[in-house]
């Protein structure tokens, strides 16, 4: 049967020459498409260690030193790390909040990042991310250990010489220890060593980024004191709320209830949005959701081509191949047999094509013109990009060959011999 197909699609090869034409230029951009969709699919599939369900950040801001309503303290006074820490602990009695941690721009779908050259000695440092929380953060946002646990014994480790580290971190700076727990670590930034007090699990900056080499460090209340207003304005307040909660519902309530609470010293309350939301704005802002749409849109739009194309040519080629058609089915050929050559046609075509396409697509993405942040040229990248590409090829080849190939096989032999 194969041997045959080879035989009509060479009798036709210059009929096929355009289709084929056709079929090589959009495996390869429907190709560049699905690799990209592969590789936020498997970033986005690796499990974060975050838990962002039922979790909101309460946003403050100061009044501006020029406003009559300011309040100048005395040079030395120390109040308004006072006035913060009080406005910490009415936001933890507040009867909907289970927990409440601070963080130095070391939430989840933070824009903002910081690092630090760290490593098991001074020949090996390694770029790392930079936490700073409170130990609480690992209850808010349910950060277990690796090995299982409650996110309780992560906040017990944490002290200002023990850290909780990521899984990656450990892989890469512990390669041959299964549980770096109690080893010591160099910080670059200030030449100190650190005692492994836990390791959490996978730790991204959001879902469609690689996983990240990161640390956790103690936020603490002496750290607190040194600031200023604006500074303090600056750290993130997390809260956990109890589940079940309608978002909207407590964003209103929380604002309407604790705002003349919060609004202490030159302290007001600014915003409360929840992690979900703050999401969605980081991949609005960072473009994430304007890329997947247009590789949506012109994935469809370019597969409702392939559809046309394919429906089109078939039909105009099997047309004038009802005399050939005609025959086959005077001598004894079944309908079916006719509608499996005429669609099997169509996939030898598709995948006699796919291999000089599939051989310029690897020379593509091993000369790294695809993207590489997200995820590395690999072998499981290459060969599922380009077979998912090619079951959608062969699948549109068989919606766009069926219909012609099926009025075609309901033709009537002796009316189209007699007309020949």
């Amino acid at each position: 049967m194969i041997q045959h197909l080879f035989k009509l699609i060479w009798k036709q090869r210059r009929q096929n020459a355009w289709i084929a034409a056709e079929l090589f230029l959009v495996f390869m951009l429907l190709w560049y498409i699905m690799d990209y969709f592969i590789t936020i699919g498997y970033t986005a599939s690796i499990e974060n260690a975050y838990h962002i369900e039922d979790t909101y950040q309460v946003q403050l801001a100061t009044v501006p030193a020029s406003s009559p309503k300011y309040i100048h303290y005395e040079e030395g006074e120390q109040i308004a790390a006072e006035q913060y820490l009080s406005i910490i602990e009415r936001i933890r009695q507040y009867p909907q909040v289970e927990a409440v941690c601070l963080s130095n721009m070391s939430v989840p779908y933070c824009p903002s990042y910081r690092n630090l050259p760290m490593g098991p000695d001074t020949t090996s440092l390694k770029n790392c991310q930079y936490l700073q929380v409170t130990p609480s953060y690992f209850e808010v946002f349910r950060i277990e250990p690796l090995n299982g646990g409650e996110p309780s014994s992560l906040k017990d480790v944490l002290t200002e010489k023990s850290i909780v580290i990521s899984r990656l971190m450990a892989e890469k700076v512990f390669p041959k220890e299964q549980n770096p727990k109690g080893k010591s670590v160099l910080c670059g930034g200030n030449d100190e060593f650190y005692q492994i007090g836990g390791v959490c699990g996978a730790v991204k900056r959001d879902d469609y980024s690689r996983e990240e080499r990161a640390n956790y460090f103690l936020l603490s209340n002496s750290d607190i004191v040194d600031w200023g207003e604006m500074a303090l304005a600056d750290l993130e307040i997390s809260i956990r709320v109890k589940p079940g909660l309608n978002k909207h519902n407590f964003i209103e309530n929380f604002q309407k209830d604790m705002r003349e609470q919060l609004n202490t010293g030159n302290f007001v309350l600014y915003k409360v949005s929840s992690f979900e939301d703050l999401r969605d704005t980081l991949y609005l802002t960072n473009g994430v959701t304007d890329a997947i749409r247009y590789r949506i849109a012109f994935m469809a739009f370019l597969i409702f081509n392939i559809f046309l194309g394919i429906i089109g040519t078939f039909w105009f080629r099997n047309e004038y191949r009802k005399p050939e058609i005609g025959l086959r089915i005077a001598i004894g050929s079944t309908r079916r047999q006719i509608l499996q050559m005429m669609i099997g046609e169509g996939w030898l075509l598709v995948s006699l094509v796919g291999i000089p396409a599939a051989i310029i697509c690897i020379n593509i993405a091993k000369m790294e013109f695809i993207g590489t942040n997200i995820m590395p040229v690999t072998f499981f990248r290459i060969f599922a990009s380009l077979i998912s590409t090619y079951l959608i090829m062969v699948v549109f080849i068989t919606l766009g060959a069926w219909y012609p190939a099926y009025l075609s096989s309901r033709i009537a032999p002796a009316d189209t011999l007699r007309s020949e």
